[in-house]
């Protein structure tokens, strides 16, 4: 038994969608046997509605990059919540930062929106609807898995990233990813939540194949026995990676034929 573990943005979901062939691909592989997980920055609920579009029934979900996983049938079977008054924090240092358009907080199955900066375009969510009060968003109970703060532009996604991981560097990892600074609770990453998954399954890592074309991607590509970077991931990326591919299906035809 094999475990193919992916991202979902930009490498599973390519164009806004996810290809025929891959879906195709990605159910024979699982009535062959095999496991196949996905590992995303997303919440649940806004990950479930296109997976089932797309015929898509992962046997275990990582979400919030690496913060809470859910097994198959929805049921939450780990998770990581980040230190309260850090978090507050970081909501905080979203509201007095020149760049922000809004952040996001959620707990791995649901999240909360709000507008920090209405004219500002959000690039990243432009359709979510802010649906709790600021102070709501700041009592939530059951603790904030991640926060996501949305930027102008990714130079300054970037720049914060770097000053939120030197003034929390004790609590929090921040990761750039695009016009984006995903806030989750420190040592915290995708490579420790496909770690969570192996050992769970009691898998030797050799039978794990992981693919990404996202620097927050590495953690998770390293970690796993076999790595493959997107055709789209950087120079750095595909560094660490032992294989390039064009698609999911064409990566689960080589580990096949291997």
């Amino acid at each position: 038994m094999k475990l193919l573990a992916s991202n979902y943005d930009g490498t599973l979901c390519y164009g806004k969608h996810v290809m025929e062939e891959d879906s195709q691909a990605i159910r024979q592989w699982q009535a062959n046997g095999n496991l196949f997980t996905i590992v995303t920055g997303r919440a649940k609920e806004s990950l479930d509605k296109y997976l089932k579009k797309d015929g898509l029934y992962p046997d275990y979900i990582v979400t919030n990059n690496g913060s809470v996983i859910f097994d198959k049938d929805g049921n939450e079977i780990e998770s990581n919540f980040l230190d309260y008054i850090t978090a507050l924090d970081v909501m905080y240092i979203a509201k007095q930062t020149d760049g922000v358009v809004s952040y996001v907080v959620n707990d791995g199955r649901h999240r909360h929106r709000i507008i920090v900066n209405p004219n500002i375009q959000d690039v990243r969510y432009p359709h979510m609807k802010p649906d709790l009060t600021e102070e709501e968003v700041m009592d939530k109970q059951g603790g904030y898995s991640q926060i996501v703060l949305s930027m102008s532009n990714p130079d300054m996604a970037s720049a914060l990233a770097e000053e939120l991981n030197i003034f929390f560097s004790e609590n929090i990892t921040a990761y750039a990813n695009n016009y984006c600074v995903d806030v989750v609770p420190k040592g915290i990453s995708k490579g420790t939540g496909l770690e969570f998954v192996t050992n769970y399954l009691d898998l030797d890592v050799d039978d794990v194949y992981a693919i990404g074309n996202l620097e927050k991607d590495i953690p998770m590509l390293e970690f796993a026995g076999n790595s493959y970077a997107f055709f789209t991931a950087s120079e750095e990326i595909k560094a660490v990676c032992d294989h390039e591919v064009m698609s999911i299906a064409e990566m689960i035809k080589d580990v096949e034929t291997e």
